[in-house]
């Protein structure tokens, strides 16, 4: 009598369907978050019924909770990580149709899906953003795969992406208040884009937008940095002679004086030299060979100032020997009134005992 009244109980709850079943049941309509090992065969007969129905979530709900039990045979186990699969790819496909939430697929990338099936549902969710001009949250998206699942198969496809988020990024230009600007993002995403992909498609334009950032900023030591690793991480990309040639333009525009740094102008004149001599006939030749003629007047400058120095404390030697350098950078520049001034100062000053003034052999500079 007493079975006969749960049983009685037990009517209106069956009658109501399985929408009020719990959980655990496996007529169930939603998933636990895992089960046992006796309850996965109708886990994997539910996934399989809702796959066929086009109930992707929760076919996909049904077999992550089946990965977590426990004690599967091998041949269970990996029917529970085929049919994991099947749900999964249809999911991703389901949810990357045109007019879908990409934060959708997105959230796929946390539910613990096997690395290629994560990274998949991430990049065509990053792709979705980014068709709906969402650049920041798929550049996060993508750096998220990066972090998560470092060096996936999917590097380069990503990498080709954020490179191409921070150019578009690069080309707004536009500022928002006073405290935002889409130079600063594309500052960041490129940035990311050289470190973690130096290799990406494009990853050449990468380096010089990066670099004409950095210029706008003022900040022309980094622009020097991100060149150099242009020239020397895309050795065949068209972008490189002009890369070559600003290198030591960047350089003289950082000295504010020639009695400074007399180093930084050797590099940069050696830098020019090569240039010259490496692109004969080039459309910057000319821009070059100016950069070339400042470098050599500073140089002189600089020895001139050297030579008044010495001659100041009756060091006749180093005041001859920096101001005949001096005229011999006059020379090469083509600057009559540096050259002028330079041998009138070398004429000035006498020889040391017994010396011979032989024609200046120290070279430019």
């Amino acid at each position: 009598m007493r079975c006969l009244r749960a049983l009685l109980f037990m009517l209106p709850l069956l009658s109501a369907g399985c929408a009020s079943l719990p959980s655990w049941v496996p007529g169930s309509h939603s998933a636990p978050a895992k089960l046992d090992a006796d309850a996965v065969p109708a886990a994997i007969e539910r996934a399989e019924r809702d796959l066929d129905a086009g109930r992707t979530e929760s076919a996909l709900d049904w077999m992550r909770a089946a990965t977590a039990a426990k004690d599967l045979p091998t041949d269970q186990r990996e029917h529970v990580q085929r049919v994991l699969e099947a749900a999964a790819h249809k999911r991703i496909e389901e949810l990357s149709a045109p007019g879908k939430d990409p934060e959708d697929l997105a959230d796929l990338v946390d539910l613990g899906l096997p690395r290629q099936l994560a990274v998949q549902a991430g990049l065509e969710a990053a792709r979705a953003e980014v068709a709906r001009g969402e650049l920041m949250d798929a550049f996060r998206l993508l750096r998220k795969l990066d972090k998560k699942f470092p060096l996936h198969h999917e590097h380069q496809a990503a990498g080709d992406l954020i490179v191409e988020i921070g150019l578009a990024l690069a080309k707004k230009q536009k500022s928002f208040l006073i405290f935002y600007s889409t130079d600063s993002q594309a500052e960041d995403v490129l940035e990311y884009a050289i470190l973690e992909h130096p290799w990406a498609r494009r990853g050449d334009e990468a380096h010089t937008v990066l670099a004409e950032i950095y210029i706008r900023h003022h900040d022309l030591d980094l622009a020097i940095q991100t060149l150099e690793r242009l020239v020397l991480d895309h050795p065949d990309s068209p972008l490189q002679p002009e890369a070559q040639a600003e290198i030591p333009e960047l350089r003289l525009r950082l000295l504010r004086s020639p009695e400074y740094d007399r180093g930084t102008l050797l590099k940069a004149h050696d830098e020019l030299k090569q240039w010259l001599r490496n692109h004969p006939g080039h459309e910057l030749s000319e821009r070059v060979s100016v950069d070339l003629g400042d470098c050599l007047r500073r140089l002189c400058d600089n020895d001139l100032a050297v030579a008044g120095f010495y001659r100041t404390v009756d060091n006749c030697y180093g005041a001859r020997f920096h101001a005949r350098r001096a005229v011999s950078e006059a020379l090469e520049a083509g600057d009559a009134g540096r050259e002028k001034k330079a041998q009138s100062l070398v004429d000035a000053l006498p020889l040391p005992a017994g010396a011979t003034d032989l024609p200046f052999e120290g070279g430019a500079p």
